[in-house]
């Protein structure tokens, strides 16, 4: 009996020796006839058995929207995941101030709930509207790294609380619409929310205390669900937000030091992942395959602290979750809730990067550099497909969908405060 199990022993070992050989070649195989060139450019990386294997596992390689990994994992260590965000709306006679908390997810679906609510609550329009500087708004997708600012918010602010851009409106709230609709959110499409205010303006202080203001409070959703949606929608205003929000308790950089990241492994610019330009000059965030799955498996760990699972952040594939997974592994059905991972995708870059469920967790990584995204993304699926063949069978979660609408459709969106 002790040399069959000797003999067991020695033909597993032999079996995972020969995995990662075999996935090399596939890698190198596979890449061309998908028109991924050059070889040398490119890196994949997993840990299955407690070491790191792959090609090229330290060159230092643009990891695009897989940054927000990077921005997740931050928050988890340094945030309360279960913290609500409470934006303050105090109105006296037709005067409002906004007062924020800092709440990161505050885009045009945000915006038009609210209001919707003060609509709802009898309110038009309003001779003056007053913000703080921790009330930050934007619905702009940008192309490259750009901080949001008051000049900014209060331009965004302006537009959506001017009646006469009800066709411009309306156009968004029917695109919120149809985002709630497909998060089980449902509300009245029929009728366009609207604010008219003659002024928008930040102002450092609370114009309105003294005046005996009605006092409404808007709570956000708690911060995993919008960690869940910035990463199922790659939401790089609100990663870059929480990579701020959690850098104010402890730098990203002494965060990695405290876990054993090596600081020449990784350049990390911003929480988003949107390459930083210039007139003349471009900084992309990089990092080392071995130290993007090295973050995932510390934040698999980390997450579990706030009474929570990978998949409470990160989007699963097979079809529950929006953004790129809806496109993703089509022709690998095998796959479907079997892989939990972030895309990223920027002009010379796409980006894989996760957990394979085989037998447990298996946190992987693949980083093409190339112009050719289109082609890079099946080639990512189907050598996923690869791994699996290697590695193990996929072993599917029991995953139920998770809303990202940033409202639940049951409480309000405003409670008159005490």
């Amino acid at each position: 009996m002790k040399r069959l199990i000797v003999l067991f022993s020695i033909f597993s070992f032999s079996a995972f020796a020969q995995a990662p050989a075999a996935l090399i070649t596939d890698f190198k195989t596979m890449l061309p006839k998908y028109g991924i060139s050059p070889v040398a450019e490119q890196t994949f990386c997993y840990n299955q058995m407690g070491t790191v294997e792959g090609y090229q596992v330290d060159k230092l390689q643009r990891i695009a929207s897989v940054t927000k990994l990077l921005s997740t994992f931050a928050a988890s260590e340094n945030l309360d995941l279960n913290k609500r965000f409470e934006t303050k709306l105090y109105i006296s006679g037709d005067k409002l101030h906004i007062a924020g908390s800092s709440d990161p997810y505050f885009e045009e679906e945000k915006i038009l709930l609210l209001m919707m609510a003060l609509n709802d609550l009898g309110y038009k329009s309003f001779s003056s509207v007053t913000f703080d500087k921790d009330f930050l708004f934007t619905d702009v997708a940008l192309q490259s790294h750009e901080d949001i600012t008051p000049a900014h918010t209060r331009l965004r602010l302006a537009t959506y609380f001017n009646a006469k851009n009800v066709k411009f409106i309306r156009s968004k709230w029917l695109m919120a619409h149809e985002f709630a609709k497909e998060e089980n959110v449902d509300f009245d499409k029929t009728i366009t929310p609207s604010i008219n205010a003659k002024t928008v303006s930040l102002s450092a202080v609370n114009p309105l205390v003294g005046l005996a203001p009605t006092v409404y409070t808007h709570k956000s959703k708690p911060l995993h669900s919008i960690l869940k949606s910035m990463n199922v929608m790659s939401k790089n205003l609100v990663a870059q937000n929480v990579y701020l929000e959690a850098g104010r308790v402890k730098s990203f950089e002494t965060l990695m030091s405290e876990a054993g990241i090596e600081r020449k492994s990784f350049q990390i610019y911003n929480g988003s992942g949107l390459p930083v330009k210039t007139t003349n000059t471009r900084k992309d965030n990089l990092a080392s395959c071995r130290t993007v799955i090295k973050v995932i498996s510390l934040l698999s760990e980390s997450v579990k602290k706030h009474g929570l699972n990978l998949s409470d952040v990160v989007a699963v594939n097979g079809g529950e979750d929006l953004g790129s997974f809806r496109e993703r592994f089509l022709k690998f059905p095998e796959t479907h809730e079997a892989v939990i991972s972030k895309t990223g995708t920027l002009m010379h870059s796409s980006t894989l990067a996760g957990v394979l469920l085989i037998e447990g967790q298996v946190p992987f990584a693949v980083l093409n550099h190339t112009t050719n995204v289109s082609n890079a993304k099946k080639f990512q699926d189907s050598f996923v497909s690869r791994i699996f063949h290697h590695l193990g069978e996929p072993t599917p979660m029991d995953y139920s969908k998770i809303s990202i609408f940033p409202w639940d459709g049951t409480s309000d969106i405003l409670e008159l405060s005490n």
